[in-house]
């Protein structure tokens, strides 16, 4: 799958599959982790077995699901529910990984269940940006790397500017390149601003990203 656009919505609104598949991204993220507050987590996945259980309408090969953190009690469940579901989307997004094992336990899993997955590991703290070249060794199953930037800087306190990202995002590209697999960067958290959008995406691909994720359809034509 070329990924140049990975657009997220959130699980507990299905109903913006469509507009989200209409909008031309490469790939639409169904979102169990920032979709919904935390009272929505369990309506979500059963949302999510429902629509897994119709084939996710004949959208699958288009489709992600990003589970929660498996280090937390919602991404146990998150995996849970899906071990269950007879159908699976062509990807995975895996949040705040830190290590080589995160993506290996998933992918076993998976594999055990009789599932084949590509997994999108995201790289958004500071121990994952630290490890990003570990993580990716021969990891099984890893189909793209992506730069979580928002909730990295955050934790580190830097700048969400060209500065404050370029030495993260240079370790994103390079772990990127060891494991052979795309380089995604995070948010245009602007999203009333496509010209910047655009801007910024073509620097991007000067750094060796193929791709990022957006956040609104409005943000694939720019991207």
């Amino acid at each position: 799958m070329i990924i140049r656009s990975l657009l997220f919505t959130p699980a507990t609104r299905l109903d913006r599959m469509d507009r989200a598949l209409g909008s031309g991204a490469d790939c639409v993220v169904l979102d169990l982790e920032d979709g919904g507050g935390p009272g929505d987590k369990a309506a979500a996945r059963a949302a999510l077995s429902a629509c897994a259980a119709d084939g996710f309408a004949g959208h699958a090969d288009r489709l992600a699901v990003r589970i929660n953190a498996l280090a937390t009690p919602d991404g146990v469940r998150d995996m849970a529910a899906m071990l269950d579901w007879a159908g699976w989307p062509g990807l995975l997004v895996v949040p705040k990984v830190a290590s080589r094992a995160e993506i290996a336990q998933i992918a076993s899993l998976a594999s055990t269940a009789g599932h084949s997955v590509g997994i999108v590991a995201v790289l958004e703290t500071a121990e994952g940006i630290q490890n990003a070249a570990s993580i990716v060794h021969h990891a099984p199953g890893l189909a793209a790397i992506a730069y979580g930037s928002a909730d990295h800087t955050a934790e580190t306190g830097a700048n969400m500017d060209w500065d404050g990202l370029a030495w993260s995002r240079g370790q994103v590209v390079n772990a990127a390149a060891i494991a052979g697999v795309p380089a995604l960067d995070g948010v245009y958290l602007d999203i009333r601003d496509p010209e910047g959008l655009a801007r910024d995406s073509a620097r991007l691909a000067g750094l060796g990203f193929t791709g990022r994720v957006v956040i609104h359809p409005d943000q694939v034509g720019p991207v």
